[in-house]
């Protein structure tokens, strides 16, 4: 589920939180970034089941019509096409979804209808629902790009989402991104026919989770050795001027070429250059790159990379 730019970025945000905590505690520290991994799901499941509110308040508002004393005659014959939407349908029926949300006690659209029926109204009056309610076509296709357009239009990027997303739990201000993303890629991958039953776990494989805690162990437990890799490679600044995030980002690449030898130089380098572009200065991805191969020179003259790898982690 989630890829290995995922896993760098939780690990880095939790080994900053350790920095700047003080604490030395690494077995909590750990279970905490577990415990992160495990929030990035939980966020996940929730915007799938605000897929599933949004249906059913279509639902109720069908009904109501219905059951007016006087209805229209729009009330009298409302358009399905929505609360049928096939999508909609397979999350709504999904058995993990259920059991997740019941073990979670995951019932925070029951308690927050208001902001369900904010993105309702949004989309109920947007031309993407209309055009969509009035074509005669009548697929899996239609529906699926529906509700993928729907998604990225309406449900992404809404503010109102994202500050009550943030008051539940801090870090998933940063955490909405990815979720949104693993929701993107989950509807787009439902084919016609699909039981879909089940959702991908957190990890891909056990391999992916054992790479995120040796990485966090690998940054924590050798910070002076890295930070002396470091240590004049950075021409024409001093090292404690560098910002920490922009030091964390250089350590994290360096305990790779250090401990996680079937991971491409290339790759390690292009990854947190792009960590950098998201979570540092403008000009810091420029810097960092230019860092991080003048500390590859320098493993590759010392005969120093990979030389302490312990064990091997398939990339």
């Amino acid at each position: 589920m989630l890829n290995r730019r995922n896993l760098r970025t939780k690990v880095m945000q939790a080994a900053f939180a350790m920095q700047q905590s003080g604490s030395n505690n690494l077995t909590v520290q750990e279970k905490l970034l577990m415990q992160s991994f495990n929030n990035i799901y939980k966020l996940y499941i929730l915007l799938l089941l605000l897929l599933t509110a949004l249906k059913q308040k279509a639902e109720s508002e069908i009904q109501i019509g219905l059951n007016k004393n006087f209805p229209t005659e729009e009330e009298l014959n409302p358009n399905y096409k929505f609360v049928n939407n096939r999508i909609l349908n397979l999350l709504e029926k999904n058995a993990f979804i259920k059991a997740f949300k019941e073990k979670y006690k995951l019932d925070k659209w029951e308690l927050d209808k208001e902001l369900v029926g904010h993105i309702w109204r949004k989309i109920k009056s947007s031309s993407l629902y209309k055009n969509y309610m009035s074509s005669p076509e009548n697929s899996f296709k239609e529906d699926k790009e529906f509700i993928l357009s729907l998604y990225k239009n309406f449900i992404a990027p809404d503010p109102k989402l994202h500050e009550s997303f943030e008051a539940d739990d801090s870090h998933w201000a940063d955490d909405i991104a990815i979720a949104n993303t693993l929701v993107m890629k989950t509807i787009t991958a439902l084919k016609e026919g699909d039981t879909f039953d089940a959702l991908p776990p957190v990890f891909k494989n056990d391999f992916d989770r054992e790479y995120a805690i040796d990485l966090f162990r690998k940054v924590i437990l050798n910070d002076k050795e890295l930070t002396g890799w470091l240590l004049g490679k950075t021409p024409n600044w001093e090292y404690d001027r560098i910002s920490e995030i922009d030091k964390l980002i250089m350590k994290m690449a360096i305990a790779e070429f250090l401990y996680f030898p079937s991971i491409p130089i290339n790759v390690t380098i292009n990854e947190y250059v792009e960590i950098a572009k998201e979570f540092s200065t403008p000009k810091s991805n420029i810097f960092i790159n230019g860092v991080l191969h003048n500390v590859v020179n320098d493993l590759k003259k010392q005969n120093k990379l990979n030389k302490n790898a312990r064990g091997r982690i398939n990339y």
